[in-house]
């Protein structure tokens, strides 16, 4: 009899895996004047890691196409600091158990392929992902879970998004995955339970067990 095929573990960088918040608000900052926006301090951040992405975006003044044109802009600047990002603690542990578990993992973006690259390069992880898919629009990740599920010929049933973003598991619905919200990036756990996940989880080492749960499920 053989033995059933692990489930897809698809993962976001930003806020899940490396822990990018503190430069990206900073990098935030530094622009805002030039976009006309408000800069935010550090009070105002814990607030806004209640709110979902939609209702973020609203409160910093930022419409869809300056989104566009922002991220762009931050990302560049980001490429040039990624030797100061770290991972979040307990991740690289947790990544490789599960790489040596025999799980295929891969990564779905907003961040460009050569931060993501360079980073996981770095932290000698990037063995443990058979994918990248980077460069993904602010709200089109539940179209790019798709084209994942089709490419590597998954079965949606057997495939995990794991963010810490609420589009992260509006787009893990959308494209009928099961999500897994981490609750020490973007949104706090309150905010990430309206969308519904499958799991919900407040450490790193909990993705192992949560993990073999689906797995046996």
């Amino acid at each position: 009899m053989l033995a059933p095929t692990k489930p897809l573990l698809i993962f976001d960088f930003d806020g899940t895996l490396a822990n990018t918040l503190e430069t990206g608000i900073e990098i935030f900052n530094e622009l805002a004047e030039s976009y006309n926006l408000n800069t935010v301090t550090a009070d105002e951040v814990r607030e806004l890691r209640k709110l979902n992405t939609r209702a973020l975006l609203d409160h910093l003044g930022i419409s869809r196409l300056m989104a566009v044109k922002l991220g762009a802009h931050i990302r560049k600047i980001l490429h040039e600091r990624m030797e100061d990002v770290e991972l979040f603690s307990g991740i690289k542990e947790a990544l490789v158990e599960l790489h040596e578990a025999g799980f295929q993992m891969g990564i779905l973006s907003s961040n460009s392929a050569d931060n993501v690259r360079t980073f996981l390069n770095r932290c000698d992880l990037l063995s443990c992902f058979s994918f990248i898919e980077a460069g993904v629009s602010l709200f089109g990740k539940s179209q790019r879970i798709l084209n994942v599920i089709k490419k590597e010929k998954a079965d949606p049933s057997c495939v995990m998004y794991v963010g810490d973003e609420t589009r992260d598991m509006e787009a893990a619905r959308k494209s009928k995955v099961s999500g897994v919200a981490v609750c020490w990036g973007a949104n706090e756990r309150e905010a990430m339970e309206t969308e519904g996940p499958a799991y919900c989880i407040d450490e790193p080492s909990e993705l192992i067990r949560v993990a073999h749960e689906f797995a046996a499920s």
